[in-house]
């Protein structure tokens, strides 16, 4: 444990944990000239406009992080006194605005919201919606960020409910509304790097199972760090602690500590560094001083990560690193994900005893680079580059006079430059004589034997990743939307887990192939097989390793790991018990145990992986293909919507894109997209409008038929709404007049979601919005798009005149 006090320059060198204050110096915004304490509707905050706490201890406003390739805004709350500006809390940290046009404003329903050009909506108190339009926002003197309900004067949501990585006083760590299904779990979690706010490697709670613990996760391992003794808290900083005043509380419904300040001259707090670091600031006037612990004993900040690793590798050359300043050249392995931070780097490559050195991909600290060649020619250019690398082993000992070492240089130059010729004469040689190079193959194997070892490392982390059986592995994965190394299995382990594909093993089949139950070592997963006879390719195959693995949602489907080895793509997700919504929807026998609250928390669920599709995945997807058979259900039968083949990625700018090649399934097609081929995130509100009908009804879209009324679900549906009879769609399995209201507000969204005009249909959000209130005030539906000759193609077609490729797939998969 070690003490310093900010600025002094000199030591800046054994401050380096602290050196991200620096960072915000030149990047955070001006402050203007006057400030208020509260947002009301009609105000925004935008630029170098921001909120002041009334005795001007806080400061909100819009902040900058990034260099000259890129810069990124985010809302944020810091010290007003603070010449560093670093955020203790940040409002979108996991959706960063690309340029100066942020807003955050109050928007119509009462909610606060950050928008840019692109007009895309963040939204800030997502779980805890304002009930009224009448409210205001305040940014108080303890530093709490609240919005208030006008005509109740109550608080609707608080920023103090939702800590980033600080910890301030007054603030809660724990465990509430136990006993009811809305528990909620309050931590940090620590920046990704010194300068990126996104989530990072560290979380710092109360542990689950013994809620008298305070424990840091990093990945799938843990560490105690503090634990309430029944008279006081005995934490990390127990030299320091006649500065704080802690409080440890339990109840019937909570479980919590927090802490206040002794001094009143003074105020203090904690973080969560991402160097794996618990930091305790104190700020007296406006200089601040800190007391910073790593979580292991013994160990520097670089080294914090050496205790989660359960058992460190005994690797020949050391499991200590030595960071240098010079040129990482010719890396082997890259790893560009924006989601990996330095320490991530660090255990990724402490783990590898063939990895020996890695750096950061970017100059913010994010994604890693791997070196895995011997270290002598980076070590011989220390100093003549700017990239911070970490070098496994002790460099001191390669710090000699150069004059001694220039002869040792020349041999060792000499023998890299003959040894390539000498290995290559041998094998010439050898390969004359035996005809092969057996020790070659030798070799080779050896190193497919170690990369596929690897991958089934990996792949058994994601299972138990899955499957959720850790605390630990639970606690990372609710904050983390971590793009993990796909694991890539050999088709031996995947033929072996599927008994050689047999056909016992066959779930179903798909557009995409044939899709079986695996088994190894204990865990249960899916394997979907591409077919000859597919329609789709590699490019679909593609399309679903780059888009799914990127992406981390509970209700969508995860992907663990694919194989591509000879003419083979498969895919290996995780195993859904129950299948297909369509294998209980449309079955006489088993849609009986999908009863009508059953039914709505379905179709909710697919809801909220639609909205994190369009909204809030840092990419924006279009799915392209959503019907009943991509809908799978796990044991509890919550919906994860699944095959991403036929995805795509939109652009920032797009409001809608035009494909020359049609796909999908014909009866969930919007019509814009069936026709032209325009599809936009409304197409997938279509689909959606139809599943909804599906659900309602248990009746397929793609085999309706009631010639006497319509020749579709759709125009069945508009004919019973028009004549107020909507209640006879119901399936007669969920037919309950108690809850009629429910079921009409859905039949109502349905129908709203497949209108004819994409500009009529709803947003995602405003579908959830809808779903959640019986009394909303919907706008009576238009006619919906069962015909394929619509006025609205059509004028489509006079605007921009292309014959589209279009093909239609009637497979009901899985």
């Amino acid at each position: 444990m070690a003490t310093a006090s900010l600025p002094l320059p000199r030591n800046l060198g054994k401050l380096h944990p602290f050196l991200f204050f620096l960072l915000f110096c030149s990047l955070s915004l001006c402050l203007p000239a006057t400030a208020t304490d509260k947002l009301l509707p009609g105000q925004d905050i935008r630029g170098n406009k921001t909120l002041v706490s009334p005795n001007q201890v806080f400061e909100l406003g819009f902040f900058r992080t990034g260099g000259s390739s890129y810069v990124n805004y985010y809302v944020g709350i810091w010290f007003r006194d603070d010449p560093y500006q670093k955020p203790i809390w940040v409002a979108n940290r996991e959706y960063p605005i690309q340029d100066s046009s942020g807003v955050l404003t109050i928007r119509y329903d009462g909610n606060l919201v950050i928008t840019d050009r692109r007009q895309i909506p963040v939204l800030v108190n997502t779980v805890m919606l304002a009930t009224s339009n009448n409210t205001h926002a305040t940014l108080l003197d303890s530093g709490d960020f609240v919005l208030v309900d006008e005509e109740s004067q109550s608080v609707v949501w608080e920023s103090f409910l939702y800590p980033c990585d600080t910890l301030l006083p007054g603030m809660r760590l724990g465990w509430f509304n136990l006993g009811t299904d809305k528990l909620r779990d309050q931590f940090l979690v620590s920046w990704q790097t010194p300068s990126v706010p996104s989530t990072g490697s560290f979380a710092l709670g109360i542990d689950k199972n013994n809620q008298t613990m305070i424990r840091v996760w990093h990945y799938n391992f843990s560490r105690e760090v503090g634990y309430w003794d029944g008279r006081r808290l005995r934490f990390l900083f127990n030299s320091s602690l006649e500065d704080y005043n802690f409080s440890y509380v339990t109840g019937s419904e909570e479980i919590y500590f927090t802490f206040t300040n002794r001094r009143n001259d003074s105020i203090s707090w904690f973080v969560m560094a991402p160097s794996g670091e618990i930091q305790a600031f104190t700020m007296i006037g406006k200089e601040i001083s800190i007391v910073y612990s790593p979580i292991c004993e013994n160990t520097s900040s670089l080294s914090a990560t050496d205790c989660f690793i359960e058992q460190p590798l005994s690797c020949s050359n050391g499991n200590d690193f030595s960071k240098i300043e010079g040129v990482m050249l010719n890396p082997i392995v890259f790893n560009e994900s924006d989601h990996l931070g330095i320490s991530d780097c660090d255990v990724m490559c402490r783990t590898d005893c063939s990895c020996t050195g890695f750096a950061s991909y970017r100059d913010d600290g994010t994604g890693c680079v791997f070196y895995y060649k011997d270290t002598s020619s980076i070590l011989e250019r220390i100093g003549q580059g700017n990239t911070t690398i970490f070098i496994r082993g002790n460099t001191t000992e390669t710090k000699e006079d150069p004059r001694r070492s220039g002869s040792h240089n020349k041999r060792l130059l000499w023998l890299i430059g003959t040894s390539p010729v000498v290995i290559l004469l041998i094998s010439v040689a050898f390969s004359i004589s035996r005809r092969k190079c057996s020790t070659c193959l030798v070799a080779v194997w050896k190193e497919k034997r170690t990369s596929t070892n690897r991958s089934l490392e990996l792949f058994l982390q994601q299972m138990g990743s899955a499957r959720g059986n850790s605390t630990s592995i639970s606690r990372l994965n609710s904050v983390r939307k971590r793009i993990h190394e796909l694991p890539i299995l050999s088709f031996s382990s995947v033929a072996t887990s599927t008994d050689n594909f047999s056909p016992a093993n066959e779930l179903g089949e798909g557009g995409f192939g044939p899709v079986y139950k695996g088994m190894l070592l204990g865990h249960e997963f899916a394997v979907k097989r591409l077919s000859r006879k597919s329609g789709q390719g590699i490019e679909e195959f593609k399309n679903e390793v780059q888009l799914i693995s990127k992406l981390q949602h509970r209700n969508l489907v995860k992907l663990l790991g694919c194989c591509i080895e000879r003419e083979e793509k498969i895919l290996i997700y995780e195993y859904m018990e129950n299948k297909s919504l369509d294998s209980f929807l449309f079955d006489p026998n088993k849609k009986q145990l999908l009863d009508w609250r059953k039914r709505v928390s379905i179709i909710e669920g697919i809801a909220q992986g639609l909205l994190y599709l369009h909204k809030y995945s840092r990419l924006r997807i279009i799915h392209r293909d959503l019907k009943t058979s991509n809908i799978l259900l796990d044991d509890n039968m919550n919906p994860k919507i699944s095959d991403f083949g036929l995805a795509r990625i939109f652009g920032e700018n797009e409001a809608r894109a035009r494909t020359n090649k049609v796909v999908g399934t014909y009866g969930y097609m919007s019509p814009e997209y069936a026709v032209h081929g325009l599809f936009s995130t409304k197409s997938d509100v279509f689909s959606f409008g139809v599943i909804m009908l599906e659900i309602i009804s248990g009746r397929r879209n793609t085999t309706f038929a009631d010639l006497e009324r319509s020749l579709n679900l759709l125009g069945f549906a508009w004919e019973l709404w028009n004549s107020n009879q909507g209640i006879e769609l119901i399936d007669p399995v969920v037919a309950d007049a108690s809850l009629n209201g429910k079921l009409l507000l859905c039949l109502h969204i349905a129908l709203l979601c497949v209108q004819e005009l994409p500009e009529d249909r709803p947003s995602v959000s405003d579908i959830i919005t809808a779903l959640s209130n019986e009394n909303a005030d919907l706008p009576p539906p238009k006619k919906p798009a069962f015909s394929a000759h619509i006025d609205y193609c059509n004028s489509l077609h006079q605007q921009d005149r292309l014959t589209n490729d279009v093909s239609y797939s009637v497979v009901e998969a899985r």
